[in-house]
């Protein structure tokens, strides 16, 4: 180090421009001075205090985002709660802890996920604190965190917490300081994880609408601003908002994953400095105006613009009252574009805090569509809006019965007319999918998008048009419609759906959905008394909770709902990669391993990860021992490997066989040659679990399960392999709008039952791949071994008989089935049309459609050969795909519909690049979508995106004799 450090401290407060602080790092006992000097609040008998969380103490939040455990350090006053986590106790991106883990008003719900510091995008950007302490001057309580960037340990970092009685936020302070030989294009900021499906980021002139981006163009979408805020979609839990204390702007990128704010880009020199000061704010309730009331509070406490109220009276004409996101939500306008956005209270009334002296416009949402503007109002002090009148609405009461009894139902609201579908279709100020129509925030509780859990009479607003309501008891029963309801203004009507348990779920399986997400997962805003009610809602007996990175435990909502003897949980969890590192030596950008699920993993409500294991920078057979050692039974517990290919979230691999490069059209390779490929079968060093000590591997996932053909690509391929796995099918369902839990499913034939259940049991038949996947046909088969007794699907290979293929196949009659193929070593080798087509698709009858055998000769398996497997599928007929990057997995189908697949059908080509295979591909083609109204439009009615499909587990025949499978290649 350079003996000027310790010549002339003075330099450090030239270079900063500040006082000292933390930027001269030879000083072990250096304290980062307060942040925001110049803002000043006041109050009597105020208080504040530190802690850290010890063993047996309760998290100090509340709320669907708490995440505090022993050893985070908490800031509290008689506002707020903040919780910083650990060192050892990092969350998500951050590569260490001393992240703002929760924040929360005393007595409200924390909402935050995290908030971290780094200077840039990749990894080794990222803020690594390596100690910490507290710091109590007098009234003023603060935490300060001292480390390295993750990937430069000469680039100095020290970062400064501080709650002071009273206050609405959190101060933060960060110094940096370059202490390597070379410049550091660097951007310092806080990086506000969101998840997607939670919080939507709003700046001025922009609110909701910000620019979109790649990881590539990433800083192009960089703006200055001079504040930013969040609503809280989905569940209440809080709004949040910042401001630069010592700039007049803070630049960032916003979007629903992740949102930053800090100083503009810039270039750091050898021995240059940057400090950071801002105020955080948090506000109970989803609406953004609680966040920008406190922010324009603080501008003018710091001297900035003042700021008066506005207020006003939300009247509905049909003398209802709407108070919540989508029934009414007030987007408040200047001559620049969006300042706050409101929601009326439950007599509707709102008031907002606003700059003075600008002239301002109400922009009322109501459904999703703008139908009040008002007049231009002048704000020089407080103002009144007076009454804003807004359109009415009806009541629409909602009930259910299975059976004949009223029961758990998920009840779908169309519209009545395609052209409708359009005129209907809503969206929260452009995020998110667009529902048709939206009657709830799409990733909230229910009601959410256009569905709605129901349980007993259940009362929705509903604004004047005509409608269908569709409901169905998960794919195993009748299908009830009630059409063409016309809703007016200010009327009240019932709408009672019926419908009837079916015998097709064969005798001894148990519907499982091993992929499920609720409010834990940073990705979901579903509250768990929901989520369990979606559950018996779809009829599924088994149901592996697994949210990101956080063990989960529905237990309580389940006792609360009295569904314990109609379920059972599975507790479990879904290991997430955040923290990208180097793979292997091929490997040109850092990766992430995808994801798994696990389960069963123990429940600790107290622990850093309620039970989970640290899941960051570890090759999956780490990773296995990692949650091994929290508990997991390595003996008879499931290891799932989820949706094995394509998918990037913010430059995260969503599939470990693309994260490696796998080529199906190439060989696996057995051995450790240093490439991608190779990482699939190899151990790591020191690890007990190889990275492909996996039980289990999804070939559905999703309601829309348009990419069944590459999932089932890899699994076909491991097959050939001799790389023996079991398939599954599951939702991925996040919420009641993205994918219907339970569509798809796994039907597991098993010994044990929903009364009398055993875990072990039920595992083991899981990993044995004594399943189907399917959402709606059922497919049966069966092939006698060469002693004469029927196999059916599963992991164990046996040697087979002479006779036929045997095959059932059935379904509720409004899953449609447009054909069964049998498949040999991926190969299709019979394409088989049913008997029957339902004559109408709301009855009971005509489940079963086909019950036939196939000689295992028409099958291309007689006498003599090597191993073979056999698949059967059923269901839609499947769109025509091309590989055009030849790694022998689909990609791309007819998209321009001239009858071939080339580079013309790529979405992003330009012009032909002139190689044979194509760098950039997709996006593949599905089935069309039915005709409105025909049989098989039913079938979209309650799986939107999707077509009926089915498969089997493989039949694993020994033909050479030797006792193994040996794969098929």
């Amino acid at each position: 180090m350079s003996p000027v450090f310790n010549i002339i401290p003075s330099l450090w407060s030239v270079l900063a421009g500040c006082d000292i602080g933390c930027l001269d790092p030879t000083n072990a006992d250096c304290v980062v001075p307060s942040p925001c000097p110049d803002l000043v609040y006041t109050c009597v008998d105020g208080v504040s205090e530190v802690q850290i969380l010890g063993e047996g103490q309760t998290p100090p939040t509340q709320g669907p985002d708490v995440l505090a455990a022993p050893g985070d350090v908490v800031l509290r006053n008689d506002r707020v709660i903040a919780v910083l986590d650990a060192l050892d106790h990092p969350h998500y991106v951050a590569p260490a802890g001393g992240a703002l883990l929760d924040l929360a008003p005393v007595d409200g719900d924390d909402g935050l996920r995290n908030v971290f510091q780094a200077t840039g995008l990749l990894p080794g950007d990222a803020v690594h604190y390596t100690e910490f302490r507290i710091l109590e001057e007098g009234a003023t309580k603060a935490v300060q965190y001292r480390g390295t960037l993750d990937g430069h340990p000469g680039i100095h970092v020290a970062t400064r917490y501080e709650l002071r009685p009273c206050e609405p936020g959190i101060r933060i302070r960060t110094e940096v300081v370059n202490l390597e030989p070379d410049p550091y294009s660097m951007f310092l900021v806080d990086a506000f994880y969101w998840g997607g499906r939670e919080h939507v980021p709003f700046t001025p002139g922009a609110g909701f609408q910000h620019p979109t981006f790649g990881l590539t163009t990433i800083l192009d979408a960089v703006v200055e601003t001079e504040w930013m805020a969040t609503g809280a979609h989905g569940a209440e839990a809080a709004s949040y908002g910042v401001t630069s204390c010592d700039h007049h702007t803070i630049a960032g990128f916003q979007s629903n994953e992740l949102s930053t704010a800090g100083t503009t880009p810039r270039m750091l020199m050898p021995r240059d400095t940057e400090v950071y000061e801002r105020f955080v704010v948090v506000a109970p309730g989803n609406a953004v105006s609680g966040a920008t009331d406190a922010l324009f509070d603080a501008q003018e406490r710091m001297g900035q613009a003042k700021s008066a109220p506005l207020t006003g009276t939300l009247v509905s004409e049909s003398g209802h009252v709407l108070s919540d996101f989508v029934q009414a939500s007030l987007l408040v306008s200047d001559e620049d574009g969006p300042v706050t956005h409101t929601i009326p209270d439950l007599t509707g009334a709102f008031s907002v805090e606003l700059p003075v002296g600008h002239t301002y416009t109400i922009a009322v949402d109501s459904y999703g569509d703008t139908v009040v503007e008002t007049r231009p109002l002048r704000v020089d002090g407080p103002t009144d809006a007076g009454e804003i009148r807004v359109p009415g609405v009806a009541t629409v009461t909602l009930d259910g019965l299975v059976d004949g009894v009223r029961d758990h139902l998920l009840v779908f609201v169309h519209p009545s007319d395609e052209a409708d579908e359009e005129a209907y279709g809503a969206t929260v100020y452009g995020n998110f999918d667009t529902c048709a129509p939206m009657i709830g925030l799409p990733f909230g509780p229910s009601p959410a998008c256009n569905r709605v859990l129901v349980d007993g009479p259940t009362d929705i607003l509903l604004p004047p048009g005509t409608y269908d309501f569709y409901a169905a008891a998960g794919p195993f029963s009748t299908l009830d419609r009630v059409d063409r309801v016309r809703i007016q203004s200010g009327t009240a009507q019932s709408v009672t759906l019926s419908v009837e348990s079916l015998p097709v779920q064969p005798a001894g399986t148990l519907s499982a959905d091993f992929h499920v997400h609720g409010r834990t997962s940073f990705d979901s805003a579903l509250p768990d008394q929901d989520r369990v009610r979606s559950f018996l809602a779809a009829r599924v007996e088994v149901v592996a909770s697994t949210d990101h990175d956080v063990v989960n435990d529905y237990a309580d909502a389940v006792r609360l709902l009295g569904a314990d003897e109609r379920l059972q949980l599975l507790v479990g969890l879904e290991t997430t990669g955040h923290v990208l590192f180097p793979l292997d030596a091929s490997t040109i950008y850092p990766k992430v391993i995808g994801h798994f699920n696990f389960w069963p993993v123990p429940y600790d409500a107290a622990g850093a990860w309620r039970g989970a294991p640290w899941d960051e920078l570890a090759e999956p057979g780490e990773l296995f021992d990692r949650v091994e050692d929290e508990g997991w039974p390595a003996d008879w517990g499931v290891i799932q490997l989820n949706h094995p290919w394509g998918g990037i979230q913010f430059g995260r691999d969503f599939a470990w066989p693309t994260a490696i490069g796998i080529d199906t059209t190439l060989p696996l390779p057995r051995t450790d040659d240093g490439s991608g490929p190779a990482l699939f079968l190899r151990t790591p060093p020191g690890a007990r679990h190889s990275n492909a000590d996996y039980h289990v591997q999804e070939v559905m996932n999703g309601s829309n399960n348009a990419a069944f053909l590459q999932y089932r690509a890899i699994w076909h391929y491991l097959l050939d392999e001799g790389v023996v796995r079991a398939g599954t099918a599951n939702s991925d369902s996040h919420s009641l709008s993205d994918n219907v839990l339970g569509t798809p499913r796994t039907l597991v034939f098993t010994d044990t039952t929903v009364d009398d259940f055993d875990m072990v049991t039920f595992d083991e038949a899981v990993r044995a791949g004594r399943m189907l996947g399917t959402n709606g046909p059922v497919i049966e088969v069966s092939l006698n071994d060469a002693g004469g007794d029927a196999r059916t699907p599963s992991v164990d290979a046996f040697a087979p008989g002479s006779g036929p293929l045997r095959l059932r196949v059935s379904a509720a009659p409004w899953v449609p089935i447009d054909e069964i193929r049998v498949l040999v070593n991926g190969e299709v080798r019979a394409t088989l049309a049913p008997d029957v087509i339902p004559a109408d698709p709301f009855g009971t009858a005509d489940l079963l459609r086909l019950d036939t055998t196939v000689p295992l000769a028409d099958l291309g398996l007689g006498g003599g050969g090597g191993d073979a497997w056999i698949v059967v599928e059923a269901g839609s007929a499947l769109a025509e795909n091309a590989d055009l990057d030849c790694n022998g997995v689909p990609d791309t189908g007819d998209n321009d519909g001239d009858g071939k697949i080339d580079w013309r059908d790529v979405v992003d080509a330009d012009e032909d690049p002139g190689l044979e295979c194509l760098e950039t591909t997709g996006p593949l083609a599905e089935p069309a979508r039915p005709p409105w109204n025909s049989d098989a439009f039913f079938f979209e009615r309650v799986t939107p995106k999707g077509h009926p499909m089915a498969f089997t587990n493989p039949l694993l025949l020994d033909r050479d004799g030797d006792g193994t499978f040996g794969g098929a290649r």
